[in-house]
Parts: C-alpha cells; sequence; structure tokens
C-alpha cells in the first residue's frame, strides 16, 4: 500500500501480529492525527513524504509577510488544514491544481496523486456562510505604466489586493490573470486612470488568451476628459478552461506617451464563478 506506505504481511511470515500491529498503528496515525507547527513566515511551507503520510490535520501558524504555498507530495489521500497565520495559503503539489485556505478558515481536502481537489465542508472561524468559498484575484500597480501613441499595451500587476485561487504572479507574466484547475466560468472586471490630459481617445479592452477574439470581449471608448480619464468594464460571466488567461489591453492617440497612473482606481479583477 505505497500511499500510506503501511507494512505488509509477508506470506508465511513468522509474527505476522507484529506486522499487523504496526500497520494498524500507521494507519490510525494517518487517520487521526496532527501535525501543527507549521510555519511559513519565511516563504512557502513543503511537506514531506513522512509528514503527509502520518497527519490527517495540518495546521498552520507563523506571520508570513505574504500569502504563501502549502505543497504537499502527490500522494492520494484526504487532509485537512487549518490556516492562522494571518495570510491566504494555497494548497498544491508541486506542480498540480491547488485550492486556498484563508486566514482563519480549516478545509478539507483530496490529493489525486497529482492535484489537490478542495471538498466543500468548509468552515472559518467568523462563522460566514460561504466564506471559504470565494475564488478570485484583485491586482493592482505600484508605479505609472507610459502607453506609447497609437499603440496597444498590455498592462502589468505587480501588487496583489488578494488571490485566493493562484491566478496571478507578481514576477512572472504579470499582465495575466491564469484561470486554474477546477473553474470554468469567471467574471473579468477592471478600472484604469490616466493621467491629465485632454487630447485624442482612450481605449481599453481585454484579450484572451493574447486573442481580442472571444464572445463577451470588454472593450471601453471615449475621448479623452478634464482631469483625469477614468475607464472601467465589467465582463459577462465567460466560459474558461484551466490555463486561459486574461489581459488587460490600453490604447490612445494623444500625440504622445501617456501613462495609466498608480492609484486606487487602477485595477484588475477575476472572479470565479463556477
Amino acid at each position: 500500500m505505497s500511499e500510506l506506505d503501511l507494512p505488509q504481511i509477508a506470506e508465511s511470515q513468522a509474527l505476522a501480529y507484529v506486522t499487523s500491529n504496526d500497520a494498524d498503528a500507521k494507519l490510525e496515525s494517518a487517520l487521526c492525527d496532527e501535525l501543527a507547527g507549521h510555519d511559513p513566515s519565511s516563504g512557502d511551507v513543503t511537506l514531506t513524504d513522512a509528514e503527509f503520510r502520518t497527519a490527517w490535520h495540518h495546521m498552520i501558524g507563523g506571520s508570513p509577510a505574504a500569502a504563501f504555498n502549502f505543497i504537499v507530495p502527490a500522494i492520494k489521500r484526504p487532509f485537512m488544514v487549518t490556516n492562522g497565520s494571518g495570510e491566504t495559503a494555497t494548497v498544491k503539489t508541486a506542480s498540480g491544481a491547488a485550492g486556498q485556505v484563508l486566514d482563519g478558515e480549516t478545509r478539507l481536502f483530496y490529493c489525486d496523486g497529482t492535484d489537490v481537489l478542495g471538498l466543500t465542508d468548509s468552515t472559518s472561524a467568523g462563522g460566514g456562510g460561504g466564506a471559504g468559498s470565494h475564488s478570485g484575484a484583485l491586482v493592482t500597480k505600484s508605479a505609472n505604466q507610459s502607453v506609447a501613441n497609437s499603440s496597444n499595451m498590455a498592462l502589468g500587476w505587480n501588487s496583489e489586493s488578494y488571490d485566493t485561487g493562484g491566478f496571478h504572479d507578481n514576477s512572472v507574466n504579470n499582465s495575466r490573470l491564469t484561470v486554474p484547475g477546477g473553474v470554468s466560468k469567471v467574471i473579468v472586471s477592471g478600472q484604469v486612470r490616466w493621467d491629465s490630459n485632454t487630447s485624442g481617445a482612450r481605449e481599453i479592452l481585454v484579450e484572451k488568451n493574447g486573442s481580442a477574439t472571444y464572445d463577451g470581449r470588454p472593450f471601453r471608448h471615449i475621448g479623452a476628459q478634464p482631469g483625469r480619464t477614468i475607464q472601467g468594464f465589467v465582463s459577462p460571466v465567460l466560459a474558461v478552461t484551466p490555463g486561459d488567461y486574461f489581459e488587460m489591453i490600453a490604447w490612445q492617440d494623444s500625440g504622445a506617451s501617456r501613462d495609466i497612473e498608480s492609484h486606487a482606481s487602477t485595477w484588475f479583477s477575476i472572479q470565479a464563478i463556477e
């Protein structure tokens, strides 16, 4: 039984009860024990095979500076995670799909040997109904981004207000909001604030997988406004498959480069519906 690494009784084995007792003890540990002290204060937490096999319930503490990954081995088994770290934990294998545990939440998961699947019996310390079901991301900018005259520019996002589903990376392809495993429908929304200029027009649109041709594509075109020009959009419910990604594209024809400003009014968001 390689998943839990239980000892096996050999044919005609002497003192077979010893092996049987050892297997029973390991099984009891796998079903009943908890392992506390997981600390992501220095970054992601990676469980060893032994830690994953010998404990049902994993408790996360510490004081991480940001959201983190809780990485489990690709071993088939159900397990439970309680997150008391103050940040969102993304529970995943090294390369498979993931689930999330918000701060103060306990969730039950199943690893199928490749992906981590989140089950529906989640509870929140705050007791709010459905608190564990939200999955999405809201990303922002820490600096202005220049958009050249009459050129399309994919906007980058290097800061996250939240990412509860592994939709975004602040460093790698940070212009993208990418659909993780287990998601089939999303709503994409966003808003930008341009610098102060009244010449020409301003456009924003959302590309899917690098293409502007898909049903439900958001698009806004307006003339430049006095003061700051602000544009926003909300998509309809969009059908997606894991790996699909969305980017916000900006365009302007003021006759010179213009800035998308780092501001509370500049953001990009994706929310999982199913």
